[in-house]
């Protein structure tokens, strides 16, 4: 089995992503908690068991209902959507061994996950998508630092 290697750099650019940043954690935390609240609480024996309601019919009202007056690509709010379910996915695990309390997990920093439709790649520069066929930021990693490593 090959392993693989990630590894993570800062790279300087001149878009302003704090508002996208925001906008995101704000969604991302919408969602969350309405997917928390969601849950359905079962009693097995002593022990209480939460169940993630995950069908498509919920996540596609949490999407249209996020979507509305959202002016980022469409892809954030799936993203969103996706890392929330992640987030309880991995709480409910944790909680089943012992090793989560009951409350809601919260966000502790800011970040955005970039879908892999999101972005391009081309000789040396990523394309990142902000708003569809309006606003992109471009990075030439050729200038990085790194590029020779």
């Amino acid at each position: 089995m090959l392993a693989k290697l990630v590894k993570a750099y800062s790279i300087q650019h001149r878009f302003d992503a704090a508002e996208l940043v925001d906008s995101y954690h704000s969604v991302l935390t919408s969602v969350l908690n309405d997917v928390w609240n969601s849950i359905r609480w079962k009693r097995e024996g002593k022990r209480l068991i939460p169940y993630l309601r995950g069908d498509n019919q919920f996540k596609k009202s949490l999407r249209n209902f996020y979507l509305i007056g959202w002016k980022y690509s469409k892809h954030y709010v799936d993203s969103a959507i996706k890392q929330a379910y992640s987030i309880l996915s991995s709480w409910r695990k944790l909680y089943l061994k012992g090793k989560a309390s009951r409350d809601r997990p919260a966000l502790k920093r800011k970040f955005v996950r970039i879908k892999g439709t999101l972005f391009s790649y081309r000789n040396g520069v990523i394309k990142i998508s902000i708003k569809p066929h309006q606003e992109s930021v471009s990075i030439d990693l050729k200038r990085a630092w790194f590029w020779e490593r």
